[in-house]
């Protein structure tokens, strides 16, 4: 369980949602909820000061609003009728609580990333906000807002709110949690809380609002600082902001259509980017390259008709698009590689960098994905990646030499995109991390798992997130995922009794399996609460704690195979039971332990089809064909798009795929309704 107090935390921009060419860098406005008497808040701030706001204060725009909650707020009482307006507007429940772009993420501050800000100011906007304060007479100002659109604008109705922040210090903490220092909080907002309604003009037009307002006395000027922001009535999403002292940035970077590919061994993979110059005058622009892919991998990219290695400056006229191509080939080594594609200018130095990464994935065949989130306690810094060598330990002593590992995000945008090709086993590191699940996760891993794949999901909150937490984090989408994929029902949150997990021996499965494993407290004692379930449907108990309450499930329709555990990997018994756990999961999901169901006999019956990728006539080997069998090829979502006839005795069967549309398929060995071998191809035109 979570020792925090904060609103949901939901993301829903990804990686394959894509905004087209960037024409005006986006400022990445953060609405924070927070309080002067809020322990949580206290713990997490100096971190969120130190991460985000120090290090971007030229990207990022923060406004402070503090609610009537917990405890009375001098911040909240000097205008609160626009501060519970806000508060109604988002559903916030909780403190401290984060709006990234209205709704782009809802975290609390710890979760609020370097590359989610990377990212969104990479994506560009299709207008731009400039926001200027003159000071006309004593504590008289004007302040000027001018909108100006410079490229297609999403359809929706919008409004324009300008909002008045100070950075506020005292040199005793004002409540009971301590904080002294209280950046950018809310003042005032104009013309009111709700702003003003605004008709985005046409391309190269602009709009401008002009608001006269009386400075309190009270106002330390130097810390006041004005926000505006372009937010749509409907969605909340702002499609950009400025604020008083923005410099002229002149430069984009576009994200690719296409953000995550498969990759082959001596294959090319190609990323189509632009860059413009919005500025008046050229400009010198460093372009790099950057990689952690392995040595053997090799990548250049290209500007216009000239191509280099990792980085070169170049002279942009002004009101001018630069065309860039990476081209990515990957060598033998397995890897899920990132590419980070970075321009910054010369000519004004100061100005951050565009920042864009693409993806690829090569020779993977069991992957492990580290949930992105932030950890429990809203303090410790990382993801679940921190304690991912329980993984990969696991797995290299399962022999399995195809391995590599990635996050949540870039997961979901390979398997929308069809760049999961070869991938047959996820193992989904959770942890101690939140939020567990998102729609966008659950709606890929679904496809994943009825095209025959497989996944372990561990982790001490999971089942507590998804059902159990107030405000709950689950959804009606991974609340269903839940329960007919992990084909679970979550109990109770756990407690410091629940420290010992025992094997179901009768469980054909697991059987043979270490009789008792210690439950760690690997977070630290304060925060030991691995989750209390149960099996519903097609689940199968195969751990249960001291009492007898369950604490692990696994579960297969024939088609795909789960397991489930109540605490993480990383918290169980020796580095050898944690190794056993990783490599039964392993084994049984490629049916070398007894049952039969997703790859349940394919080592005897299915091999691997040729060449692959294909165009016209791929070739599927067959071994041990006993009895009449069926061929059926289905897309990633599981629809069946043909079925054909395997008679006794057959060693090859050449597929037609003229008819299929390019793309990555799934082709299985059916004997009646029970799957006995499934595997990736891919068709090329």
């Amino acid at each position: 369980m979570r020792k925090i107090t904060r609103s949901i935390a939901v993301v829903v921009s990804v990686l394959f949602v894509t905004a087209g060419i960037a024409q005006a860098p986006k400022y990445v406005l953060l609405e924070e909820f927070t309080g002067m008497n809020c322990g949580p808040c206290a713990a997490q701030n100096p971190g969120f000061l130190a991460n985000i706001l120090t290090p971007n204060p030229i990207v990022v725009h923060h406004i402070a609003y503090h609610p009537s909650w917990p405890g009375t707020d001098i911040m909240y009482t000097y205008n609160p009728h626009p501060v519970d307006s806000m508060v109604m507007q988002y559903g916030v429940t909780g403190v401290p609580n984060v709006e990234m772009l209205g709704n782009q993420k809802n975290a609390s501050p710890s979760g609020i990333t370097q590359s989610d800000i990377n990212n969104e100011f990479s994506g560009g906007s299709p207008i731009k906000v400039q926001v200027n304060d003159v000071t006309t007479s004593g504590q008289n100002h004007t302040a000027t807002v001018v909108v100006t659109t410079v490229g297609t604008v999403p359809a929706g109705t919008y409004r324009l709110r300008t909002c008045v922040n100070e950075y506020l210090y005292f040199a005793t903490a004002p409540g009971g949690n301590g904080e002294k220092d209280f950046p950018h909080v809310f003042r005032k907002m104009m013309p009111g809380w709700a702003g003003d309604a605004i008709v985005l003009p046409a391309i190269g037009s602009s709009v401008t609002f002009t608001y006269n307002y009386l400075a309190d006395t009270l106002w330390k000027q130097p810390n006041v600082k004005l926000t505006s922001y372009v937010q749509n009535t409907v969605t909340n999403e702002v499609l950009n902001c400025g604020a008083t002292g923005d410099p002229a940035i002149n430069y984009t970077l576009s994200t690719p259509a296409v953000t995550v590919q498969h990759g082959a061994p001596a294959q090319v993979n190609a990323f189509n980017f632009s860059s413009l110059n919005t500025g008046a005058s050229a400009e010198q622009f460093a372009y790099s390259l950057t990689t952690n892919a392995p040595g053997d991998w090799s990548a250049t990219f290209s500007v216009g008709a000239n191509t280099y290695t990792h980085a070169d400056t170049i002279t942009t006229p002004a009101n001018s698009t630069n065309t860039i191509v990476i081209n990515v080939t990957p060598g033998t080594s397995s890897f899920v590689a990132t590419y980070t594609m970075t321009v910054k200018s010369v000519t004004n130095p100061s100005l951050p960098p565009m920042i864009s990464n693409v993806y690829v994935i090569s020779n993977i065949s069991d992957l492990i994905v580290n949930n992105s989130g932030y950890i429990g306690d809203g303090v410790t810094p990382g993801s679940a990646a921190n304690w991912d060598s329980v993984y990969t330990t696991g797995l290299a002593y399962s022999n399995e030499p195809t391995t590599g590992k990635t996050d949540e995000k870039v997961m979901a945008a390979a398997i929308a995109q069809n760049a999961f090709a070869g991938v047959r086993n996820i193992y989904l590191n959770i942890g101690w991390t939140f939020p567990a699940f998102t729609d966008v996760e659950v709606a890929q891993l679904t496809a994943f798992l009825n095209a025959g794949g497989c996944l372990l999901v561990s982790g001490q909150d999971v089942g507590w997130d998804t059902w159990g937490a107030s405000p709950a984090s689950g959804t009606f989408n991974t609340r269903t995922f839940y329960t007919n994929f992990l084909n679970a029902a979550f109990v109770w949150d756990g407690d410091s009794i629940h420290k010992t997990m025992r094997t179901v021996r009768t469980d054909p499965i697991w059987t043979g399996m270490p009789d008792s494993i210690t439950v760690n407290h690997f977070y630290g004692p304060a925060y030991f609460y691995p989750d209390g379930i149960k099996p519903v449907g097609l689940g199968t108990t195969i751990y249960t704690y001291s009492d007898t309450s369950i604490a692990g499930v696994r579960a297969t329709n024939g088609v795909w195979k789960t397991v489930y555990l109540g605490a993480g990997v990383e918290m169980l018994g020796t580095y050898t039971d944690r190794r056993l756990i990783i490599k039964r999961a392993h084994d049984w999901f490629y049916g070398l332990v007894s049952g039969i169901g997703a790859y349940g006999a394919e080592s005897r019956n299915l091999g691997l089809c040729y060449p692959n990728p294909g165009n016209s006539l791929i070739n599927i080997p067959l071994s041990n064909i006993d009895k009449p069998m069926t061929l059926e090829v289905t897309d990633l979502s599981g629809r069946v798009i043909s079925r054909n006839q395997v008679t006794v005795g057959l060693t090859l069967f050449s597929l037609n795929t003229t008819e299929l549309n390019a793309g990555v398929y799934m082709y299985r060995l059916m004997d009646g309704a029970i799957q006995v071998g499934c595997h990736p191809m891919e068709v090329t035109r």
